[in-house]
C-alpha cells in the first residue's frame, strides 16, 4: 500500500451531480448479499425533504444493473421511470457500462422544506465489477472497481450506487445487512446487533453522522474489539490474520489519543481496521479499509494507519466539495505524514521529510505539466501526488511557520468545530486561518493555492564588508524567476570558530538587494538550508537517486548479453516493469563504448557487466568495488546475500545519473528487482538476504543556494 491513502470522498469525483432540489435526510436499508451469485436484494426507505424549488419528481441515482421491483411513496405505489442521463458515457452505450442511471419517481405532491416524505424502493440485481490493478505503483491508487459482490468478498462504495442516492445529501443511515453464515458486514457508525441463524448472519448498524455516501464491506471476518473513552476500537480481519488484531488496536488507540489532543474530540462512535480482499488503503467514516497484503505487513505507521485516522476529521467528518479543490489530502498528509514525525522524531527527521516532499515535487512535476493546487481533485499519478499531497502539505507547513503553532492549531480546531457534518472548501479554510491569525491571508492563498508553479530563487552574488560597528555586513543579491513570490526565507551564515548566525529574509521583488549584519567574519551563507520554503530546485542540486533516472527524458538500460540465466530471471521483474511503462528507453549492453548525455541504469553482475564498475567510479572515493565486496562511505559489505543499489552523478552532465543494481552473488537480487522502484529516493541502499541494512544520500553535484564567503571579496555563482 499505499502511504498516504485516499479518503473515500476522493472517489466521488466522477459521479453525476443532479441539480438537487431534494435532500435525503435518512436511509433505512434492508439488504441481503448473496456472494455465490453476486447479488444484492434490497429495500431502501428514505426520508426526503424538498427545497423551495422542488417539483413533484425526485431523481435518484442507482446502479445501472439493478432491477427496480417497486416504488412506494408514503406506502402507496407510484409511477417511476428511468431518465436516460448518465455521468461518463453517452446514451447509446449499454446500460451496464454506465456509472449510474437516474430513476425518476413521481410524487403525489411537492414537499415543502419543513416536510419529510417517505419513499421506499425495492430492487435487486448483480454487482460484479471484479477489481483490476491500477496502472503504476499502488501507493498512488488502490485497485479499481465500482463495486463487487463475490466469494472473495464484498465491496460496495460511492461509485457503486448500490442504494438510491441524491448527490449532495448528508444523510443518516439505519442498515440491516444479511450475509451467509460465517460472514460479517461492516459499515459506518455503530454496530447495534449481530445475530446468526442456520445459514445466515445479520448485523444492524446505526449511522447518526451525516454521510455523503455509505461504504459497506463484507467477508469472513473475525471481529475483535475493545473500548477507549467510550469509542469502540475494532478489527475485522480474516481468520488467518486475526492474531494481528492487538497491534492494530494498540496503534489505533495511540493515534487517537495523540490526535484528539490536537484536533479535538474524535467524531465517530468507533474506529475499525477492516481487511480488504484487494489492494486498497482507504479512509472512511469510522473505519479504514486496508488490503490484505498491507494488513499482513503490520502497516501501523503514521503515514498509513495514522493517515487514515486523521481522515476521520478531514474528509470524513469535515466534508470537502472536491469539484472546487481538494484541501483534505494535503492537510491530512501534513498532520499524519509530516507533523507526527516532527513531534516524535525530532528536527533532523523533520528536515529530511521536508526535503523529500520538495524533491518529490521537483522530480515529478515539470513546469510544462504543472497546475495550481486549487485544481487538484484526486491522485491518479505521481504528479497529482506531488501537487495535491506534498506541495499542499508544505503550504500548510509554511502557513504554520508564518502564524505560529498556537494560532495554527487554534485554526485547525475551529475548522473542525465549525464544519463537522458540513462542507468546507478552500475559501472556508482561508477565512478560518485569517480569523485565527487576525490578518489578511489572501495574498498567501492566492500565490500558493491559485497560482501555478513555485518560486525559483538564485543567489546572484554576495559581498562581505567590515561593519562600522564590531562585526561584518553581508550584502546579498537574490533574484526570482518569473512573477515574484512574497517569501520569508531562513538564512544560516557560518562564522569563524564554528559559530553560526540565523536570520530571515523578507523577499518580495524579482531582484532584491539585502544587507545582513553578523557579529564575526562569515565563511558560508545558505538560503533555506532546512527546506522550509517550497521552491524549485535544479536536478543537479539534488542528490543522485533512482528517481532522477526514472524521470529523465533521456535514459538507457544496460544489461549484459553475457548475463547468466539466473541473473536474467532475477532481473526480469524490473525489466518487465520498465518495458511496460515507457517505450522510449534505450537498451544497451556491455559492448557499448560510451554512455553519452543521458541517465543509465546498469544491472547484472560486475563480472559480466563491466559498466557497473565504470559507473561506480563516478561516485569517486565514496564507493569502492572489489571482487567479493563493496565499500560505501567507509563501510564494507560482503557475502553472497548482499545486493546494492547505488546512484552516482554523471561526471559530464550533473542533470543525469548513473545507477547500478547488482548482487555479490546471482541469488542476492532475487525478489528485489520487483521492488526496485520503491527505493527511488536514496543515493545508495544495501540489502542482505532481501532486507535493507544500510541506506543514505551522497552530496548533490551542485550546492543549493549556498555561497562560500570571503571578507571584502565578491563571490559570484
Amino acid at each position: 500500500m499505499i502511504p498516504g491513502g485516499l479518503s473515500w470522498v476522493g472517489l466521488l469525483m466522477s459521479l453525476t451531480v443532479h441539480a438537487a432540489d431534494f435532500t435525503i435526510q435518512r436511509h433505512d436499508l434492508e439488504i441481503e448479499l448473496r456472494p455465490d451469485t453476486h447479488e444484492i436484494v434490497a429495500q431502501d426507505t428514505i426520508r426526503v425533504s424538498g427545497g423551495p424549488g422542488a417539483d413533484q419528481v425526485i431523481h435518484l441515482e442507482l446502479h445501472p444493473g439493478l432491477e427496480i421491483e417497486e416504488v412506494l411513496v408514503e406506502k402507496a405505489p407510484v409511477r417511476f421511470w428511468e431518465d436516460t442521463v448518465d455521468s461518463d458515457a453517452t446514451n447509446e452505450e449499454p446500460v451496464a457500462s454506465r456509472l449510474s442511471r437516474t430513476l425518476a419517481v413521481q410524487l403525489p405532491r411537492a414537499p415543502n422544506p419543513a416536510e419529510a416524505m417517505s419513499v421506499s424502493v425495492s430492487y435487486r440485481g448483480a454487482i460484479h465489477d471484479a477489481p483490476t490493478a491500477s496502472p503504476g505503483l499502488r501507493f498512488v491508487r488502490p485497485d479499481r472497481t465500482r463495486g463487487y459482490i463475490g466469494e472473495e468478498g464484498v465491496y460496495l462504495t460511492a461509485e457503486t450506487f448500490w442504494y438510491p442516492h441524491v448527490m449532495g445529501s448528508l444523510a443518516s443511515f439505519h442498515v440491516r445487512a444479511t450475509v451467509p453464515k460465517g460472514w460479517r458486514a461492516v459499515t459506518h457508525g455503530r454496530e447495534v446487533s449481530f445475530e446468526t441463524r442456520e445459514s445466515t448472519a445479520t448485523s444492524e448498524w446505526r449511522v447518526r453522522a451525516g454521510t455523503e455516501a455509505l461504504t459497506l464491506a463484507a467477508n469472513r471476518f473475525v471481529k475483535r474489539a475493545t473500548q477507549w473513552k467510550g469509542i469502540e476500537i475494532a478489527t475485522y480481519l480474516f481468520p488467518e490474520d486475526a492474531h494481528l488484531s492487538d497491534q492494530y488496536v494498540t496503534a489505533t488507540v495511540h493515534y487517537l489519543d495523540w490526535y484528539t489532543k490536537r484536533l479535538g474530540p474524535y467524531p465517530f462512535p468507533k474506529f475499525a481496521v477492516v481487511e480488504n480482499f484487494f489492494p486498497s488503503g482507504i479512509g472512511l467514516p469510522s473505519f479504514t479499509l486496508l488490503g490484505s497484503r498491507v494488513i499482513k505487513r503490520g502497516y501501523t505507521q503514521p503515514y498509513s494507519l495514522g493517515h487514515e485516522i486523521v481522515h476521520s476529521w478531514f474528509g470524513n467528518s469535515v466534508h470537502n466539495h472536491v469539484e472546487t479543490g481538494n484541501w483534505v489530502e494535503g492537510l491530512t498528509t501534513y498532520l499524519a505524514n509530516y507533523y507526527y514525525d516532527e513531534q516524535s522524531e525530532g528536527d533532523e527527521k523533520a528536515r529530511a521529510h521536508r526535503r523529500r516532499m520538495m524533491m518529490e515535487y521537483n522530480v515529478y512535476v515539470q513546469p510544462t505539466d504543472d497546475y495550481p493546487v486549487i485544481e487538484f481533485r484526486q491522485k491518479e499519478n505521481r504528479r497529482d501526488n506531488a501537487i495535491g499531497y506534498q506541495k499542499t502539505a508544505m503550504i500548510f507547513h509554511m502557513l504554520r511557520e508564518r502564524m505560529g503553532s498556537r494560532d495554527f492549531f487554534a485554526a485547525i480546531r475551529t475548522l473542525v468545530a465549525d464544519y463537522t457534518g458540513r462542507y468546507a472548501d478552500w475559501p472556508h479554510v482561508q477565512r478560518t486561518f485569517e480569523k485565527a491569525s487576525g490578518t489578511d491571508l489572501s495574498w498567501f492563498f492566492d500565490q500558493w493555492i491559485r497560482r501555478v508553479g513555485l518560486p525559483h530563487l538564485k543567489i546572484v552574488h554576495a559581498r562581505v564588508e567590515p561593519d562600522a560597528r564590531t562585526g561584518y555586513r553581508v550584502k546579498l543579491h537574490v533574484t526570482q524567476q518569473g512573477t515574484p513570490y512574497r517569501l520569508n526565507v531562513p538564512v544560516v551564515i557560518q562564522l569563524e570558530q564554528g559559530r553560526e548566525h540565523r536570520a530571515r529574509l523578507d523577499i518580495r521583488e524579482k531582484t532584491q538587494m539585502t544587507s545582513l549584519w553578523v557579529p564575526a567574519k562569515p565563511r558560508r551563507l545558505q538560503l533555506d538550508p532546512e527546506y522550509q520554503t517550497f521552491r524549485r530546485i535544479h536536478r543537479q542540486a539534488m542528490s543522485p537517486m533512482l528517481n532522477l533516472w526514472v524521470t529523465d527524458q533521456r535514459r538507457a538500460v544496460l544489461v549484459s548479453s553475457a548475463a547468466s540465466e539466473t541473473e536474467r530471471q532475477g532481473l526480469k521483474p524490473a525489466i518487465d516493469r520498465i518495458q511496460s511503462q515507457r517505450d522510449d528507453t534505450t537498451w544497451l549492453d556491455e559492448r557499448t563504448s560510451s554512455i553519452g548525455a543521458q541517465s543509465v541504469l546498469a544491472m547484472g553482475h560486475p563480472r559480466t557487466n563491466p559498466w557497473i564498475a565504470r559507473i561506480l567510479k563516478w561516485c569517486g572515493s565514496q564507493v569502492t568495488l572489489n571482487d567479493r565486496s563493496v565499500t560505501i562511505q567507509g563501510t564494507t559489505y560482503k557475502g553472497d546475500g548482499v545486493a546494492v543499489l547505488v546512484n552516482c552523478a554523471h561526471p559530464d552532465d550533473a542533470e543525469h545519473v548513473g545507477t547500478v543494481f547488482f548482487g555479490l552473488s546471482s541469488r542476492a537480487i532475487h525478489g528485489l528487482s520487483r521492488l526496485l522502484f520503491f527505493y527511488g529516493w536514496d543515493s545508495y541502499l544495501v540489502f542482505e538476504n532481501g532486507t535493507v541494512i544500510a541506506r543514505g544520500s551522497f552530496d548533490a553535484p551542485t550546492a543549493d543556494l549556498t555561497v562560500e564567503l570571503q571578507a571584502a571579496e565578491e563571490i559570484v555563482q
